[in-house]
């Protein structure tokens, strides 16, 4: 396990050093983040679930898992809006802090631990994850963030379907279906390396980009927010709890279980501040979340990671 973490921390300290040392500035940490969301991880997506046997079980456990992320996230949410409200947060950021502490970054850097700690199976369940978490932000996620009582349902699914075309989502379903079709063997085998070539570097290039990402957020100046550090760090420490305490009786296959519990261990979607900026209140705080529960992951991951081993034997 040792091994691993050094690996994992290793790459996050080269994005870290880069920034730091000016050879990534925001832009090219952009340029960075972009080609891990549009073509490195919709790569490895595709080969994993595409030379995956996807048979009739893993399909109901994937859509399992698809309802515990979206359930677990609107429960837990509720949860941290009550611990915000109690510890005197401004109602009006509340919506904004139930959606941002809820969501979870299961794609830059979900799917590169569940890789590395877990294998290719996981991938399979953390992508059902991801799912998860599309259809909450752009469903009830939404609906909060918009503070808006009454908004039609015909309404809801249309931006759930907007906000579902994104290329992890088509990824995953491309995946899924040429799995269940057999497509790969219609597939040059050229093409297949070149998906694969490009998909193995997503790992890297992720932790990487994640590390750079935390170096040119201004890390001081961030600790010196209380509130946002409040926020944030009470999120990374009250999820886990939650989902260790829910998942813990539930039975499920092992492997689920330790992907579950990971994927809603991970800091808050980088996504939300999109949808905030766009249509609530608090863009500027969320924005403070994503980048302090991504630099508070670095001390609580080792340990969720490790907890995991009650049901997965990794190492």
């Amino acid at each position: 396990m040792f091994g691993q973490f050094f690996v994992l921390f290793g790459l996050m300290a080269v994005g870290y050093i880069c920034s730091s040392k000016k050879f990534l500035n925001e832009e090219m940490t952009i340029g960075i983040g972009n080609i891990v969301l549009f073509f490195t991880i919709p790569a490895m997506l595709f080969t994993t679930l595409a030379n995956t046997k996807v048979e009739k079980d893993m399909l109901t456990n994937f859509a399992l898992m698809v309802g515990l992320q979206f359930i677990s996230m609107l429960l837990f949410g509720r949860i941290l809006r009550q611990y915000y409200r109690f510890r005197g947060f401004q109602e009006e950021l509340l919506n904004m802090l139930e959606v941002t502490g809820a969501s979870v970054n299961n794609a830059f850097i979900g799917f590169p631990i569940a890789l590395m700690f877990f294998g290719e199976e996981a991938v399979v369940y953390m992508s059902a994850s991801v799912l998860g978490l599309n259809l909450y932000v752009w469903s009830i996620g939404l609906y909060i963030i918009k503070g808006i009582k009454g908004e039609g349902l015909g309404t809801m699914l249309r931006t759930l379907l907007k906000g579902a075309i994104n290329p992890n989502i088509s990824s995953i379903l491309l995946g899924l279906f040429a799995s269940v079709i057999g497509l790969m063997v219609y597939i040059p085998d050229f093409v297949q390396e070149f998906i694969k070539s490009l998909g193995v570097i997503s790992t890297p290039l992720s932790l990487i980009y994640i590390g750079a990402l935390t170096g040119n957020s201004g890390l001081k100046l961030l600790l010196k927010d209380k509130k946002s550090l409040e926020a944030s760090l009470s999120k990374m420490i009250i999820m886990p709890i939650l989902a260790f305490i829910f998942i813990y009786f539930i039975p499920l296959q092992p492997l689920m279980k330790a992907v579950y519990f990971l994927s809603l261990a991970l800091p808050s979607a980088a996504i939300v501040p999109m949808v905030v900026g766009r249509y609530g209140v608090g863009v500027e705080t969320s924005s403070k979340m994503v980048m302090l529960t991504t630099a508070f992951s670095m001390a609580t991951l080792p340990p969720c990671i490790a907890i995991c081993r009650i049901w997965v034997q990794y190492i």
